[in-house]
């Protein structure tokens, strides 16, 4: 989750020549925010960033992804899943949405109603794996875009009617170690009834290699640039005896990680929590690619 207002900026190619590429450079404040801004626009990639580039400018006031169901892909690429996300603009885009709510419609596969909203459906292969794109404008302010037709009516429904089963209820222990007041956070609860097929999730014991964590709970991270460079990743687990269990899947399993300056440490009984220092540009994009991955966007390479 990225909290704004920020303006919603296309990511920059970055420039990987022999000249000027320097995995220890300083990754200015800005740079390091937008690439942490980024992070829940994940499903925007459709179509080479179609609709990315038509809201380009606008100010978001949250942005926000919602996912179950991770999957292994059928060859190379990220793993497919079941999510929503959801973008809330700080302005009434009105008018300005009219553009982009063409287009998609234009470069759309077909348009269907879904609790009776007007969507645009795209497909298109990646890798070995066929993707399908839902994308809806429920009202002035907000742009959803799906990668399942269920999870999108389940978020139709909450938006029109303002209720439902929460998917992650307060009573959670994850929630002590998250600071929603923060400027980007994640949580994400394990969910036993999918560790058989869920590649990223340590019930499994395939995430790591290592042996399954039987009783993990859930993961939680949290990054608020304005309090410093220092983000934290946080492992919760039903063993009480954890101590040093999860330290490989904190330490992030990377040799490029190593830039990272990882911490980690046991702060309650069965969990464990590592620190990582987020100042050069190799480290920090390895950080980022390898939360994805905790948080079920695993991309086998």
């Amino acid at each position: 989750m990225a909290r704004g207002p920020f303006t919603l900026a296309t990511p920059p190619m970055p420039d990987w020549t022999k000249q000027t590429w320097d995995p220890n450079k300083a990754v200015p404040d800005q740079q390091l925010a937008q690439d942490f801004e980024n992070v829940p626009f994940l499903l925007f990639a459709f179509k080479n960033g179609l609709l990315s580039k038509r809201l380009q400018g606008k100010r978001v006031l949250l942005a926000v992804e919602g996912s179950r169901h991770f999957r292994a892909p059928a060859g190379l690429g990220l793993g497919p899943f079941e999510g929503c996300a959801i973008v809330v603009f700080a302005d009434d885009i009105g008018n300005d949405a009219s553009l982009p709510i063409r287009e998609t419609r234009k470069a759309a596969l077909r348009v269907e109603k879904i609790q009776g909203q007007q969507v645009s459906v795209f497909q298109e292969k990646s890798e070995e794996d066929t993707w399908t794109t839902f994308v809806a404008f429920p009202n002035k302010r907000v742009v959803l875009v799906a990668s399942d037709r269920d999870y999108l009516k389940e978020v139709l429904n909450r938006l029109q009617n303002g209720s439902g089963e929460r998917a992650l209820p307060s009573d959670l222990p994850e929630w002590k170690y998250v600071d929603t007041e923060s400027r980007f956070w994640g949580l994400r609860h394990y969910d036993r009834s999918q560790a058989k097929t869920d590649p990223t999730s340590p019930i499994g014991g395939r995430l790591t290699g290592k042996e399954p964590d039987k009783k993990a709970i859930g993961i939680t991270f949290v990054f608020d640039p304005s309090r410093g460079r220092l983000a934290t990743i946080t492992y919760l687990s039903g063993d009480k005896s954890l101590t040093g269990k999860a330290s490989p899947l904190l330490a992030l399993g990377q040799e490029d990680a190593k830039g990272l300056n990882i911490q980690v440490r046991e702060i309650a009984p069965g969990v464990e929590q590592g620190s990582y220092s987020l100042e050069r540009i190799e480290p920090i994009d390895t950080f980022i690619f390898l939360l994805s991955c905790l948080l079920g966007h695993a991309i086998y390479l």
